[in-house]
């Protein structure tokens, strides 16, 4: 087992990594990927399989939907591009969600009003493209913004 490096012994209860998921979700949502490999590390395949089968019976789990929205809305209120959102969301076994080009171009605005307070010049323009590009926005959404900054 890959993620089970340091222990040599695991756990064969479901009544024990249910409890387990129980805790995980009381913290915060978490998709049924994140809770596998969560799981991973403690319990064997036959434990977390049916563990996951009573959460699903039990409709503990959002709606991967719901849970995709409510996660890029959250990184949304973080100032992360598009891109950074779909992979993340991908990483956690999440659908994919619909790009708002006006969100974007909002949220790009805001990061460079954050982090930039001169007005561009050329070598601030190639600034805030890597940092742009760094928090997950697309070329087009760069170029945009920042051909359209208004100098201060």
């Amino acid at each position: 087992m890959p993620f089970n490096t340091k222990r040599t012994k695991l756990i064969n209860d479901p009544l024990k990594a249910l409890h387990k998921v129980a805790d995980y979700l009381a913290q915060r949502d978490h998709s049924e990927k994140e809770l596998q490999q969560k799981l991973a590390k403690n319990f064997t395949d036959q434990a977390i399989k049916k563990a996951l089968l009573d959460v699903k019976s039990k409709q503990w789990l959002p709606a991967p939907e719901e849970l995709a929205a409510k996660v890029s809305l959250q990184l949304g209120h973080k100032n992360k591009g598009f891109l950074y959102i779909q992979k993340y969301l991908h990483n956690k076994g999440l659908p994919a969600i619909k790009k708002d080009q006006e969100q974007e171009y909002e949220k790009a605005k805001r990061v460079l009003e954050v982090k930039l307070t001169q007005p561009l010049s050329t070598k601030s323009k190639e600034k805030a493209q890597r940092l742009l590009a760094n928090r997950g926005f697309d070329f087009e959404t760069i170029c945009f913004v920042i051909n359209n900054s208004d100098p201060e």
